[in-house]
C-alpha cells in the first residue's frame, strides 16, 4: 500500500493500543500488526510489548490465564518469521516482564522460527538456559536447524552438569523429527567426535537410524519418511551409517537399524537414478 495509506494504518492500530481497555480489541489490533511484515508496523507494535501496563490491559491481572490475549499477537510472529520480527523479539527477551508467567517461551519461539538464526539470537537462548529454559531452548534449536542454532545445541548437548537422562530425551525428541535435514545429520557426526557419554552419544546416533516408541513418555514425535530426503541427505546417511557401525559399545538393538536405515536409502537413491 502507498506509504501515506499504511502510515494511516499503523496509526488506527496504534492509537487502539494506546486507548482501548478492551482485551479482544487490543489482540485484534496487534494481531494485524504483527501480521503485517511491515518493518515499521513492528517497530510500532514493540512499543506496547515492552509495558507492562499494556500487557496488564491485554490479558487483564485476575484473569484466567495471564497469557489468553498475548499467545494470540505472539503466534501471529511466529507465523511470519522474518529478520525485523527477530530484531523485535530481541529487544523483549531479557524485559523482566517476559519472565512474569512464562511470556518469554512465546517469544523464544518466535525467534526460534526465524529460519538463519544471528549470533546474537543464540546469546539470548545461551542466557534463557540459565533461567530455566534448557529443555525448551534445545528443542527450538533443533528445530531450527540453522548453523548457529545447531552448534549451541552441540554444546548443550555436551554440558556435563545436565543429567544424561536429560539430554538422551532431549535428542530423541530434538534430532529424530528433524533427522531428514543434513545439518541436523552433520551435528551428529560431529557429537560423534565429542566427549559424550556413552549413552548421550549412543542417543544422538540412534536418534537417526532408529524409532522406539519407548522413548518419549506420551505423545512422541513421529520420524519423518526418508522418501522426502533429498539425495544429498541420503548420501550422508549412508556415510554417517558406515562410520557409526565402526563405534564400539552401541546398544545391541543399534546396528541392525542402522543396516536397514542405510539399506533403505541406497534403495531410494537407486531408485531416483534409473
Amino acid at each position: 500500500m502507498p506509504n501515506d495509506t499504511r502510515r494511516q494504518w499503523i496509526g488506527e492500530r496504534t492509537a487502539v493500543l494506546e486507548a482501548a481497555t478492551g482485551p479482544e480489541e487490543l489482540e485484534t489490533a496487534a494481531t494485524e500488526l504483527a501480521s503485517s511484515d511491515d518493518p515499521e508496523a513492528l517497530e510500532a507494535l514493540a512499543v506496547f510489548l515492552r509495558q507492562n501496563e499494556f500487557l496488564d490491559r491485554l490479558d487483564e491481572p485476575g484473569s484466567y490465564s495471564r497469557l489468553t490475549h498475548l499467545s494470540g499477537v505472539m503466534t501471529a510472529l511466529i507465523a511470519a518469521p522474518s529478520p525485523e520480527v527477530a530484531r523485535l523479539c530481541l529487544d523483549l527477551v531479557d524485559e523482566p516482564v517476559y519472565l512474569e508467567h512464562d511470556r518469554k517461551s512465546f517469544v523464544l519461539q518466535a525467534l526460534a522460527a526465524v529460519p538463519q538464526m544471528e549470533p546474537e539470537t543464540a546469546e539470548a537462548f545461551r542466557r534463557a538456559n540459565q533461567e530455566g529454559y534448557f529443555g525448551f531452548d534445545a528443542l527450538l534449536l533443533a528445530a531450527n536447524s540453522s548453523l548457529i542454532a545447531l552448534r549451541l545445541f552441540r554444546s548443550m548437548m555436551a554440558q556435563k552438569e545436565v543429567e544424561p537422562e536429560v539430554r538422551v530425551e532431549l535428542l530423541h525428541k530434538g534430532i529424530m523429527p528433524n533427522r531428514t535435514r543434513l545439518t541436523i545429520l552433520q551435528t551428529v557426526s560431529a557429537m560423534m567426535d565429542d566427549d559424550l557419554e556413552e549413552p548421550v552419544a549412543a542417543a544422538a546416533i540412534e536418534s537417526v537410524f532408529d524409532y522406539q516408541a519407548e522413548w518419549f513418555k506420551i505423545h512422541g514425535p513421529t520420524p519423518p519418511s526418508w522418501r522426502i530426503a533429498s539425495n544429498e541427505v541420503l548420501q550422508y546417511v549412508i556415510e554417517l551409517g558406515d562410520r557409526a557401525r565402526r563405534r564400539p559399545d552401541l546398544p545391541p538393538s543399534l546396528p541392525p537399524a542402522i543396516r536397514d536405515t542405510v539399506e533403505i536409502a541406497r534403495a531410494l537413491l537407486k531408485a531416483r537414478a534409473a
